[in-house]
């Protein structure tokens, strides 16, 4: 009887040193609609646009989370500059001169991207400017040359727009996207311009 219990009690040892081992090694399900943070993208975004006699530059790293491997929901920081060139004639000596417009601008938005097969890319991104707007412009009377006279403005954007991506991983990706402002604000830095921008998403946790 002795050695009887003696074996069972060794046997219930040994079944919950097994039991251990094995409950530690099995995967934690994660929760249906919890946070995932191996979902997050970050990357920085540069841009530029091209016009007659102009040109714009953009700045603008960026946060998304993934739904799913092909639509993801981000933000984006930014810091831009327009220029444009104008001729004039100087009033004091009658040359023609060239007055150029420069515009500093930051902005904030929020996009929304699709993925199809893994190589083209669909782009819509709401964004509002703090920008520079110049109220009107005068001749310096020692000079002869225009001056303005200046102040900021929000100017609002909605960028449409399409092209071509790479995957990086299950999420990140690099691409180059066209954009067009729907809205052409004569303020906005992507008026009558053709937004090119290059992007690169890279997963935060992987």
């Amino acid at each position: 009887m002795r050695t009887f219990l003696f074996i069972l009690t060794i046997g219930l040892f040994s079944l919950q040193g097994l039991a251990g081992p094995l409950s530690m090694a099995t995967p934690q399900r994660k929760k249906s609609g919890s946070f995932d943070k191996s979902r997050l993208l970050i990357g920085p975004g540069i841009g530029f646009g091209a016009g007659n006699r102009s040109f714009s530059l953009n700045l603008s790293p960026s946060v998304a989370y993934c739904f799913s491997e092909q639509f993801h929901l981000g933000t984006t920081l930014g810091f831009s500059y327009f220029q444009a060139a104008e001729d004039y004639t100087n009033i004091l000596n009658g040359q023609r001169e060239t007055y150029k417009f420069r515009i500093p601008s930051y902005s904030w938005s929020v996009f929304g991207r699709y993925i199809i097969a893994n190589s083209f890319i669909i782009n819509v991104e709401p964004e509002l400017n703090n920008t520079k707007f110049i109220k009107d412009y005068e001749y310096d009377l020692n000079t002869g040359k225009i001056v303005e006279n200046s102040t900021r403005i929000f100017v609002p954007s909605l960028l449409i727009g399409a092209g071509y991506a790479q995957r990086l991983g299950q999420y990140g990706y690099t691409a180059i996207i066209a954009g067009y402002d729907v809205i052409q604000n004569p303020n906005a830095r992507y008026f009558q311009t053709i937004d090119i921008r290059f992007a690169i998403m890279l997963e935060l946790f992987r």
